[in-house]
C-alpha cells in the first residue's frame, strides 16, 4: 500500500512538467503583448460608451472638427500659436486657455493670462498626438479629438502600433484646440509684436542701444537730464504688467488691489536701486537677481524720471514664465517711477 506521503510526492513529480508548460505559454503570450495591453482594452470600453461615434485617425479619435480658412499648419515650422482646452476623461478640466469657456465654467480669473499659447513643435517638444491633432489643419480652425495614453510622448514613430509597444506616463485627454498661427523665428515674431504695442501706445519705434528694449520717458527736464551716479542708492515706484495691462508686481498697495494681486503680507513702498556703471551690476534691496530687460531700461533713466519701457521673454523669464501671472515666453511691460527716499 502507497503511503499519503509518497501518493503526494508522486502527485507533485507529475505536475511538475504541466506546471512548466503553463508557465512557458504565460511567458510566451506576455512576451507578445504590448505594455499599453490594459490602457487600451480600458480605453477601447470607455470610448464605445462615450464617444463611439469618433473617427481614429493617426491613432487619435475625432470628435468634432471646424475647418479654418488660413493658411495650413506645417509641422516644418517650430514654433505654434494656439488656444486650448484639456480635459481628463472622467470630463475635469486639466488646462484651459479659453477665457469664454472659463467664464462659462465659472472659473474665470482676471489675473490669468488667455492669449496665444506657444508650443514648440516636433520630437522632444510636444506629444505626438498633438501633431496628429494640428496635421491638415488650417489657421482659425477649432478641433476636438481623444488623444490615447500612449500617443502622449515626445517619441516619434511610424505606426500606431510601434507607439503601443512603447510605455508612457502620461494619461489619455480631450484635447480641444484652436489654431491661431505659425512661425519659423519666435524671436523675431515677438519682436515685430512688441514693435506694434510700443508705436501704437507711446509712438516708439526704435529701442535702447543695450538691448532690444522699447523705453519712453514721459518727463520735461528744464535742462540736461541728471546722469546717475554710479554706486548711488535711489528709490523707485514701480508696476510690471503683461502687454494686455494685467499687472504681475507692484510698489504700489491701490494698484495692486485694482488688479486683483493685493497681498496682505507684503509692504507696499519704494524699493532701494542701487546704481551701477552697467545695467548688469544694478541691484534693488540688495538683490542682483533681477530680469535683464528690468534692467537695462532702468539704467536709461534719470535722475528724477518717470518712464516705461517693454521687451520681449528673451530678456525677462525665457520659455518658464513666472508664476501663474507671466506665462511662457511673455513679453513685459515695466512703469517707473524715481521717488525720494521713503
Amino acid at each position: 500500500m502507497i503511503s499519503m506521503m509518497n501518493m503526494k510526492h508522486s502527485f507533485i513529480k507529475a505536475l511538475l512538467p504541466l506546471v512548466a508548460a503553463t508557465l512557458a505559454t504565460a511567458c510566451s503570450k506576455n512576451a507578445g503583448t504590448n505594455p499599453n495591453e490594459d490602457a487600451q482594452r480600458y480605453f477601447d470600453a470607455w470610448r464605445a460608451i462615450h464617444y463611439p461615434d469618433a473617427v481614429e485617425r493617426n491613432g487619435i479619435y475625432f470628435i468634432d472638427d471646424q475647418p479654418g480658412d488660413g493658411l495650413e499648419w506645417r509641422e516644418s515650422l517650430p514654433v505654434t500659436f494656439l488656444q486650448y482646452t484639456i480635459r481628463n476623461l472622467d470630463g475635469t478640466v486639466a488646462y484651459n486657455s479659453d477665457e469664454q469657456w472659463a467664464k462659462q465654467l465659472g472659473t474665470w480669473d482676471q489675473t490669468y493670462y488667455y492669449g496665444p499659447q506657444v508650443i514648440m513643435n516636433g520630437k522632444g517638444a510636444s506629444y505626438a498626438g498633438l501633431d496628429m491633432l494640428l496635421t491638415g489643419m488650417r489657421q482659425g480652425g477649432t478641433r476636438t479629438a481623444i488623444i490615447p495614453s500612449w500617443m502622449m510622448t515626445y517619441d516619434r514613430y511610424d505606426t500606431v502600433a510601434e507607439y503601443l509597444n512603447h510605455e508612457t506616463e502620461t494619461s489619455a485627454s480631450i484635447y480641444t484646440i484652436k489654431f491661431l498661427d505659425q512661425t519659423e523665428n519666435l524671436a523675431e515674431y515677438e519682436y515685430r509684436n512688441l514693435l506694434s504695442y510700443a508705436s501704437r501706445s507711446w509712438n516708439v519705434t526704435d529701442t535702447l542701444s543695450t538691448g532690444a528694449v522699447f523705453f519712453k520717458s514721459f518727463t520735461k527736464f528744464a535742462g540736461e537730464p541728471v546722469e546717475m551716479p554710479t554706486d548711488t542708492t535711489v528709490y523707485i515706484n514701480y508696476t510690471g504688467r503683461r502687454l494686455d495691462g494685467q499687472v504681475f508686481d507692484t510698489t504700489i498697495a491701490d494698484t495692486a488691489k485694482v488688479h486683483h494681486i493685493y497681498n496682505a503680507s507684503k509692504t507696499y513702498q519704494p524699493v532701494s536701486i542701487t546704481w551701477a556703471e552697467n545695467a548688469t551690476d544694478i541691484t534693488m534691496d540688495g538683490s542682483s537677481s533681477l530680469i535683464d530687460g528690468f534692467k537695462i531700461g532702468l539704467h536709461a533713466m534719470h535722475a528724477g524720471e518717470k518712464a516705461s519701457f517693454a521687451f520681449d521673454y528673451r530678456l525677462g523669464y525665457s520659455n518658464s514664465g513666472s508664476g501663474n501671472l507671466i506665462p511662457p515666453y511673455a513679453s513685459l511691460r515695466f512703469d517707473i517711477e524715481l521717488v525720494p527716499a521713503p
